[in-house]
């Protein structure tokens, strides 16, 4: 055996080992964490119809007057930014899709947890940038200014914008900091206070928040609202302090996003030391205060960083919503029906698949061991080494497994073996003509490159295009599972029969069991 066939058997030897170091127990969840079926080393993630999940409908909330065709392209919209932001947490085909003209259906695989679900579906993940209201003498203005006024419009007029009221906007290690409390609108009875639903809220009951600050839009120089829709990027960092590291968000801004926000900059830009509300840029996702900096440059190049008292999760968490995107419209509150939703299926057609898998592999062993011995025995080897890897695979990807998906895993267990006939079959041949076992491996896997090659390669296109299907279809997710599963196995098996089989078979060549070439082919018989 030549020092190449060693090397590769060793990494073989690797690659099955990884395999199977991934195959190790599942790892339970624990109580109260989000229900999703994670990988790696924790399990294969299963589909609705096997393992059942959470089952929510929400109806959107449209501005008034918006018309038919505005909202229809809000909810193609808000059907985009829900998958992405939910295949961002690793739950792979969910069933996301419109449900008349105003409805969303939303199923999560593997979620068991409502109130987890619900806030991931939920939070619209819109961030918007806002200064402190000042009055005519350039002083800050506060809840209590609006309280005591009995006036029918703002204080600063120029801004018509609703103000935003939040808790304590200096005290930002309270927990309760930048809470939202109250809006202030313009209605054509005046102004009036209402809730995050719309509600009208009565003056007496804001009597605590009476030192809240007014926050308006940021606004560059031609009137836009800085918001997250300028957004480039957003991720998760960590800051180094003297006390350790803090973790927070850094973002980037588009070209037109990182002008707005350098003019803003340059009106609330402060010089001097210690706070000062109206040099204050307040950085707001989903109507409550995350931070309030003063504005220490002038200029910030198109980048920035959203700080706090925020764990790494919370960091993660946020950055993910703002990458993925705001909704375009809210939706309304609680969904009209959420509930989990029991497995189609249930856990026992889970064993009875695996069980019909397992007794796939172990006849199509049977009979590769009968019909071609020794080749066959290690083309059995193969295979196990093919279904180790194709799971370690599904695991890594991550491939969620529905009905469709496990039949597609093991319709690509029979193709698996397709190349190892086509290979055999052609040693057959040259064995028959005499050749040695050395010159019979090498040329019966050269004259069936050719077949398997454009086999493999028809099957992977068929699915290409059914996995493309099964992403413009609206329930199109048992399809892109069947495709995954079988383009994946198919591309494995491909690696088996060319590289495994053919370096376990070259184990045997110089040895003595070379000359027993019955060993290799049942008949050695000339035609």
């Amino acid at each position: 055996m030549t020092r190449k066939n060693v090397t590769v058997l060793i990494i073989i030897l690797i690659i099955f080992g990884f395999a199977l170091w991934t195959m190790l127990p599942l790892k339970a969840a624990e109580e109260g964490e989000k229900q999703v079926v994670k990988l790696g080393r924790t399990g294969l993630q299963f589909g609705l119809d096997l393992i059942g999940g959470m089952h929510l409908v929400y109806e959107a909330d449209f501005p008034e007057g918006a018309s038919g065709e505005e909202q229809a392209l809000a909810m193609d919209r808000a059907l985009t930014t829900i998958e992405r932001r939910i295949d961002k947490y690793g739950v792979t085909e969910p069933i996301i899709q419109k449900l008349g003209e105003d409805r969303i259906l939303v199923q999560l695989p593997g979620f068991t947890d409502p109130v987890a679900a619900k806030s991931l579906v939920e939070q619209t993940g819109f961030l918007d940038f806002r200064e402190v209201e000042l009055n005519e003498a350039g002083q800050p203005v506060y809840l209590s200014d609006y309280l005591e006024r009995a006036g029918e419009q703002f204080i600063d007029i120029s801004e018509t914008g609703d103000r935003t009221f939040v808790k304590d906007y200096v005290s930002p290690e309270d927990e309760e900091y930048g809470a939202f409390i109250t809006y202030l609108v313009q209605t054509e009875e005046g102004i009036r206070f209402m809730d995050v639903e719309g509600n009208y809220i009565d003056k007496e009951s804001l009597e605590p928040y009476l030192q809240a600050l007014s926050w308006i839009p940021a606004r560059g120089d031609d009137g836009t609202h800085l918001t997250g829709n300028f957004l480039a990027d957003a991720a998760p960092a960590v800051r180094q302090e003297v006390t350790g590291a803090s973790p927070q968000v850094s973002f980037e801004w588009n070209h037109e996003g990182g002008i707005i926000f350098d003019e803003i900059a340059k009106r609330l830009y402060n010089p001097m030391e210690g706070y000062a509300p109206q040099h204050a840029l307040g950085i707001f996702l989903d109507n409550s205060l995350l931070s309030a900096p003063q504005v220490r440059a002038r200029e910030f190049h198109g980048s920035g960083v959203i700080t706090g008292n925020y764990t790494v999760a919370e960091v993660e968490e946020m950055a993910n919503l703002l990458k993925s995107g705001a909704l375009p419209m809210p939706l309304k509150k609680p969904p009209l029906y959420d509930d989990y939703v029991s497995a189609t299926l249930g856990a026992e057609f889970i064993e009875m698949s695996w069980m019909a898998g397992l007794i796939g592999i172990v006849l199509v062993m049977l009979f590769m061991i009968a019909y071609y011995r020794l080749s066959g025995f290690l083309a059995s080897l193969a295979l196990v080494f093919y279904g180790a890897l194709v799971l370690a695979i599904f695991k890594l990807i991550p491939v969620t497994l529905t009905l469709a998906g496990l039949g597609g895993f093991i319709l690509s267990i029979g193709m698996a073996v397709d190349a190892n006939v086509l290979i055999f079959e052609r040693m057959k041949e040259e064995l028959r003509a005499g050749r040695t076992l050395g010159a019979a491996i090498e040329a019966g896997f050269n004259r069936a490159w050719s077949a398997i090659r454009d086999s493999n390669i028809t099957t992977i296109i068929v699915c290409i295009i059914l996995y493309w299907m099964g992403s413009v279809l609206v329930a199109g997710a048992p399809v892109k599972g069947f495709a995954a599963t079988l383009g994946i196995g198919v591309v494995i098996s491909m690696f088996t029969a060319i590289v495994v089989t053919r370096t376990l078979l070259r184990l045997f060549v110089g040895s003595p069991l070379a000359r027993r070439t019955m060993l290799f082919s049942v008949d050695r018989r000339k035609k």
